[in-house]
């Protein structure tokens, strides 16, 4: 029997052949770029970074230091400006002089000056307005008016206004309850005079505020009696303002400061021989005071000679 052996190396061969056979196809010409762009573009991934910790801790703390200083600063100037104008009372009231004819007045005029209209429609006689219009002008003459700033919430102290008084000068009044001074500011002679407080004549500023509205409302009785103090101004002026409180010295700035002195003894000048700038009066809450200044013809004579 014979056996017949298939070569070694033509099975090998065959091992080796491919299985599938590819053609070469047909490849088309690459698309012409219509921008003239270079088609080898290459696009890099960028990597996306991590935010810190310590980054974002940074971040939330700064703003709640812009928030905080904001709110701070905000509440300063609420403070300073429109609280403080909340607490600070302003306003006016009609101060009745003393005189029998006008203490009838106090009730049924409720401590105001009727308008001056008012005694127009009484009658249309013409003599009748002609009497209406004179007891207008002597209510007038029995009136005089004061301008009140009142501070409310410390009750440091009361800025009064007297733009006109029968018998006395223009003036303006402070009393600060702090230092215990009051303050004259003769707005005319560009001077300042100042002396102890008398609390006795003079109201704290809650309760001068609680009186202008008793007098509003018409059912208090205002006790417009004159005290009349004689008071005696010493020279030079004086150079240290320290003493006399932040209000006064703000007031009197630019102006020579002088210290009034209560004087006890001697005769002096009688009130209606006084100089016509030599008195102030005020009505501070109790009774009428009237300042008489006896020897202001020595501040004079030392301004003059002192320019």
């Amino acid at each position: 029997m014979t056996i017949l052996k298939k070569p070694i190396s033509s099975e090998k061969k065959d091992k080796l052949a491919p299985l599938v056979q590819n053609d070469q196809l047909a490849t088309a010409p690459p698309a012409e770029d219509v921008e003239g762009q270079p088609s080898d573009v290459v696009f890099l991934k960028a990597r996306a970074r991590r935010v810190s910790t310590a980054t974002t801790l940074c971040l939330i703390l700064t703003s709640l230091l812009v928030v905080s200083t904001g709110i701070f600063v905000g509440k300063i100037l609420y403070n300073q400006y429109i609280s403080a104008q909340m607490r600070r009372f302003t306003g006016y009231a009609q101060i009745p002089m003393p005189s029998e004819d006008v203490q009838a007045l106090y009730l049924p005029e409720r401590n105001r000056i009727p308008a001056p209209g008012s005694f127009n429609t009484v009658d249309d006689d013409d003599d009748d307005n002609s009497v209406a219009r004179d007891n207008f002008d002597d209510i007038i003459r029995n009136f005089f008016r004061e301008d009140f700033e009142i501070d409310l919430d410390g009750e440091k102290y009361e800025k009064i206004d007297v733009p006109d008084f029968r018998d006395g000068r223009s003036g303006r009044f402070i009393h600060d309850f702090n230092t215990n001074i009051t303050g004259i500011i003769d707005i005319t002679g560009n001077r300042c005079f100042v002396m102890p407080l008398n609390r006795g004549n003079v109201l704290p500023p809650r309760s001068l505020f609680d009186l202008i509205h008793k007098m509003w409302d018409g059912y208090y009785k205002v006790d417009t009696q004159v005290v009349r103090e004689t008071m005696r101004v010493v020279t030079p002026p004086l150079k240290n303002l320290k003493g006399i409180g932040s209000y006064i010295a703000k007031e009197c700035e630019n102006r020579p400061v002088y210290k009034l002195e209560k004087y006890v003894g001697g005769v002096v000048k009688r009130s209606a021989d006084l100089h016509v700038q030599a008195k102030f009066a005020q009505f501070s809450g109790n009774k009428i005071t009237e300042y008489d200044i006896f020897n202001l013809e020595d501040v004079l004579e030392y301004e003059k000679n002192n320019q």
